[in-house]
Parts: C-alpha cells; sequence; structure tokens
C-alpha cells in the first residue's frame, strides 16, 4: 500500500476558480501525454462516474472511478471501482489562504502483487505527482509552486474519508480510508 501526497501552492489565485479548474478531468489528457483517455459520466451536479486510460511504464493502466465533488469544501473524493488497481482512492482539495491557496492531493493505491509492490509502486507515486504537478502547471499557469520543503510526509496513514456521502466501496474498506 503507498501513500502519494503533493502540495502546491497558487499565490493570487481564486480558491474557487482554482478547484473548478481541477475538477475538469476532460482537460487531463491534453497537459500530460501519459493520460490517454479520460470519459466522464455525470450522475449528478456533484457526482460522476470517470474512465482512465494512463500510460505507465511500458503499458497501460485502465480503470474506473467514483467521484464526489463538495463544492462547499473544495474537495473532489475519488474511489477507483473497477480496473488494474487492487486499491485506488483518495482526493483533491483546494484550501484558500490569506494570499490565494494552497492545493492538495492525497492518493492511497496497491496494485495488489506483493512481489512488485517494493519496486513498482514508489515509480507509480513518483509518477502520478509529476503528472499532477504537469497539470496544475497546465491549468494554473507558472504561478504555481511545489515547495520541496513543504511537502506532506507519505510514510503516515492518511486521515481522510473517501466519498463519505456514500456507502463505502471495497476498495475504501481495504485500505482503511472509511471513517467508524
Amino acid at each position: 500500500m503507498r501513500h502519494a501526497r503533493l502540495l502546491a501552492r497558487f499565490p493570487g489565485g481564486d480558491p474557487s476558480d482554482a478547484f473548478e479548474k481541477i475538477i475538469d478531468f476532460e482537460k487531463y489528457p491534453e497537459l500530460v501525454d501519459p493520460v490517454r483517455t479520460i470519459e466522464i459520466d455525470r450522475t449528478s451536479d456533484d457526482d460522476f462516474n470517470s474512465r482512465w486510460s494512463v500510460l505507465f511504464r511500458k503499458g497501460i493502466l485502465n480503470w474506473s472511478e467514483k467521484d464526489h465533488i463538495d463544492r462547499a469544501r473544495l474537495t473532489l473524493s475519488f474511489d477507483q471501482d473497477e480496473g488494474d488497481f487492487d486499491v485506488l482512492t483518495g482526493r483533491y482539495r483546494v484550501i484558500p489562504t490569506e494570499g490565494g491557496c494552497d492545493i492538495l492531493m492525497e492518493s492511497t493505491f496497491d496494485f495488489g502483487v506483493s512481489s512488485i509492490e517494493s519496486i513498482v509502486e514508489p515509480i507509480a507515486a513518483r509518477v502520478l505527482k509529476e503528472n499532477f504537478e504537469l497539470i496544475l502547471i497546465g491549468l494554473l499557469g507558472p504561478a504555481v509552486s511545489f515547495p520541496a520543503d513543504e511537502q506532506p510526509d507519505e510514510s503516515v496513514h492518511p486521515t481522510y474519508t473517501v466519498l463519505d456521502y456514500a456507502a463505502p466501496t471495497a476498495s475504501a474498506e481495504r485500505q482503511g480510508a472509511v471513517a467508524p
């Protein structure tokens, strides 16, 4: 089980505007080559299902996830319901600051193959963060920064609750991201 976290600073950025840009997944393939396709099926104003196809190493990862938007908290939560991961869950959160906003990406994932996890999962975490950096720069511009000395500790189990608006999925339950 691997936790990937990335903190971005967006000085002068409007938190609501930044959030609306971040949740526009359909733009991601235009911003980074590894994201081949993302298809969106809206189920309500705040809920949708997304299907991803992403290049990873010499192959393609495919998965679908349930996504929930909480505009009041400027948070998008996601949880894989089918695909190449055994576990994939997390959130994107925009945090208003005095001079703009911070953006926090948090994800927990597991490929479900213990014999390769020590090799593949650190690479996947790095690639996930690198791609999200490129996506944020593409969406928000060059003012976005990623302060190396302020990055969250990835060794600590996340405290977030995934998809707390509905019954937890098996993926979220397996990795412990469900509130008691």
